[in-house]
């Protein structure tokens, strides 16, 4: 992994198996990473990021922002039992629909990540910050996790079972990472 700097702003390039060329601008604290193919020219990536610079400074400042008025807030007992409750509610409603069973739920604090899941073993673990979110972007991460139990990867397979199942899913995706 390659670290460089973007308009004074750090950002890791990783080298992967994939096709396109991609930016993340990871929550809570605005991590910067770059895909990239393996067979992709330096100068070629570079040239991509300095194309895309203005949007990455953009969404940077946004994702620092977001960090001030959510990530900074401490999560109560109460909110941590409400958000469960929450889970529990949408896995019920979600696994018989899609065929799936998740072994059990857990809440984390995570610093880059709204979920996860082990296809192993069922686990799915949620970020404890969705305790502040709205209903509709708790949902869709319980969907987006579950749907991993049918799909390890992000790939067209996994977004057509997320169409399938929450066709609005790319607008809660939208209004998750602009809160």
């Amino acid at each position: 992994m390659k670290e460089i700097q973007i308009c004074g702003i750090p950002a890791r390039i990783d080298r992967r198996s994939i096709k396109n060329i991609n930016i993340y601008i990871k929550p809570p604290n605005g991590d910067i990473l770059i895909t990239a193919p393996k067979r992709a020219g330096e100068e070629v990536i570079l040239d991509f990021i300095q194309k895309k610079s203005d949007w990455i400074v953009k969404n940077h400042e946004k994702m620092i922002r977001k960090k001030s008025s959510h990530f900074s807030a401490v999560i109560t007992d109460e909110q941590k039992n409400l958000l469960m409750e929450k889970i529990h509610q949408f896995s019920e409603k979600w696994e018989p629909v899609m065929g799936v069973h998740a072994q059990s739920f857990t809440l984390r604090s995570m610093k880059t990540i709204w979920g996860s899941c082990s296809t192993k073993t069922g686990r799915i673990r949620i970020n404890l910050q969705l305790a502040v979110y709205p209903d509709d972007c708790i949902e869709y991460v319980v969907v987006h996790e579950l749907c991993h139990l049918l799909e390890p990867s992000h790939n067209t397979r996994f977004h057509q079972l997320m169409t399938k199942f929450l066709p609005d899913w790319k607008e809660r995706k939208r209004l998750l990472n602009q809160q």
